[in-house]
């Protein structure tokens, strides 16, 4: 199961599903053409920890699109133990995080 509810942008996926998250960018009010050389860096933490990070997917930008997509494979979103009922985790998506990082 994989699902992103569009008001509260929360991301449900089951443990060892597999799934790609497509994105755009708005920046000062504009839309966003990714360029070549951008990165878009996915950072998946604990909740309320920004400091433990649990997957970090980085997707390099090849040519000039509105949109990119980061594809999950099945061994990124195996997070965590095997449980019996949802866990929670906080997630960002930044542009550029090592030149000029701003949260998309």
């Amino acid at each position: 199961m994989f699902k992103i509810d569009k008001n509260t942008k929360q991301i449900n996926i089951t443990r060892g599903d597999i799934a790609s998250i497509k994105i755009d960018a708005t920046i000062e009010g504009q839309p966003y053409t990714f360029k070549l050389g951008d990165v878009i860096r996915f950072k998946v933490f604990e909740r309320k920890d920004c400091n433990c990070v649990v997957l970090q997917k980085d997707v390099s930008i090849t040519e000039e699109v509105p949109t990119v997509t980061i594809p999950l494979t099945s061994e990124d979103t195996k997070i965590g133990g095997i449980i019996n009922k949802p866990a929670k985790y906080w997630y960002e998506i930044e542009l550029n995080p090592n030149t000029n990082p701003q949260t998309i």
